[in-house]
């Protein structure tokens, strides 16, 4: 049996599967990005992963056909380079992350935006079957788009296309990790969601606070939670963030006039109390005829869609 392995870098954990050449997740494991402070340490902690994973199930080595890795940032595909990564410790400034996992491994190697390879696994096998023309945004840490058009993967001249978290929506707004200011990540990712639940604990939400007192923490699931039980500022919150990636959505149905947009990420959990205001905000920037024809829905493949997509995508990149 051929086999090959997806990992997908976020800026909280990492997702790895074992994927096999009909694209089913044979095995998986999941690590915290903390663990890795230099893109070295990476290497050596995703090699060191990989093969306790291909040990642990038995797999052999002459069946591997290597292992698609997404980043959570600017990367050259076409060339294995990472140019920028805004939410992984370490100086990531032209690190050739794909030949030093290449070696590390001993076996083939594809990066590309983390992303990016979320669009793939979607439009391959998730939301987006079927679709020729679509937008794929996570919601997490950061926040990743992904574009296809014409039924192929749209990176840009250097790799860094589909970069619609750091679309600036509101001119002067808040910091972003990336250093401007209002960047669509700044409203709407895990931070943006904590620091709003912050502040309305302090104005007093007591359903808010009795939810992360009972989680051991405050987290965006957290928030969604307080949102069901009728907190009111948890709802405003779900709310805004809406209303916020509507803008960016309309922008993005008038540029691109895609069939369907897929938002997935962990915050996309919270979906029943963001997609009326994200929707009905679509409806009312967007022109009427895209606006009318695009569908947005929640993705379907959760944490296996950045998995699939980087096997997928290290599939259709064939034998070096």
């Amino acid at each position: 049996m051929r086999w090959l392995v997806g990992v997908d870098v976020g800026g909280t954990q990492i997702k790895m599967g074992v994927v096999s050449a009909r694209g089913t997740v044979l095995a998986h494991r999941v690590l915290p990005t903390r663990l890795y402070a230099t893109p070295a340490a990476l290497v050596e902690g995703l090699g060191s992963a990989i093969e306790e994973l291909r040990e642990l199930h038995g797999l052999p080595r002459a069946s591997w056909q290597g292992v698609g890795v997404g980043l959570p940032g600017l990367v050259d595909q076409s060339r294995g380079v990472v140019h920028q990564l805004v939410n992984l410790p370490g100086r990531w400034r032209g690190i050739p992350f794909g030949s030093w996992l290449a070696r590390r491994l001993r076996c083939r190697c594809v990066i590309d935006n983390d992303a990016n390879m979320v669009a793939v696994g979607e439009w391959r096998a998730g939301a987006g079957r079927g679709t020729a023309h679509g937008v794929y945004l996570t919601l997490g840490t950061g926040v990743g788009g992904g574009i296809v058009s014409h039924g192929r993967l749209v990176r840009g001249a250097t790799g860094s296309a589909g970069e619609a978290g750091h679309m600036v929506i509101a001119p002067g707004g808040p910091r972003c990790a990336c250093g401007a200011r209002g960047c669509l990540e700044a409203y709407v990712s895990t931070a943006a969601i904590l620091r709003q639940a912050r502040a309305a604990m302090r104005r007093g939400s007591a359903i808010l606070r009795a939810c992360a007192t009972e989680a051991g923490g405050l987290t965006p699931a957290v928030v969604s939670d307080a949102a069901a039980r009728g907190d009111a500022a948890a709802r405003r919150i779900w709310r805004d963030l809406g209303e916020r990636l509507g803008v960016a959505v309309a922008n993005l149905v008038n540029l691109l006039n895609p069939e369907r947009v897929v938002i997935g990420g962990g915050v996309s959990n919270a979906w029943p109390w963001f997609a009326p205001s994200l929707r009905a905000e679509v409806r009312r920037q967007a022109f009427e005829l895209p606006a009318r024809t695009v569908r947005i829905v929640k993705g379907q493949l959760g944490e296996r869609a950045g998995i699939l997509g980087a096997a997928y995508v290290l599939m259709d990149t064939g034998d070096p």
